[in-house]
């Protein structure tokens, strides 16, 4: 059984086509995915922001943790500046 120039170049192609298409998927998968995770993430941050915004109107102190580390904001509008009489 002989086989041809001609149908061994038709193989060749196809196989290059096939991988090139599979790599242009994978490629644009990829590139799918991280334009998703990048517009959570934003809007992750987005959502804490407002949310740290709606509670500091409240005037009460807003606990921040980082891990071990923790301290308390409140919006500066909430505290009373001293007065020239009081200094």
């Amino acid at each position: 059984m002989v086989i041809s120039k001609k149908i061994i170049l038709y193989i060749v192609i196809i196989i290059w086509i096939v991988f090139s298409l599979v790599y242009i998927f994978y490629d644009l998968w990829s590139d799918f995915k991280l334009k998703k995770l990048n517009q959570a993430y934003q809007q992750g941050s987005t959502d804490t922001i407002n949310t740290l915004i709606k509670q500091a109107k409240n005037c009460n102190p807003i606990p921040i943790y980082s891990g071990d580390t923790q301290i308390e904001v409140i919006n500066v509008d909430c505290v009373k500046s001293p007065t020239p009489e009081e200094k």
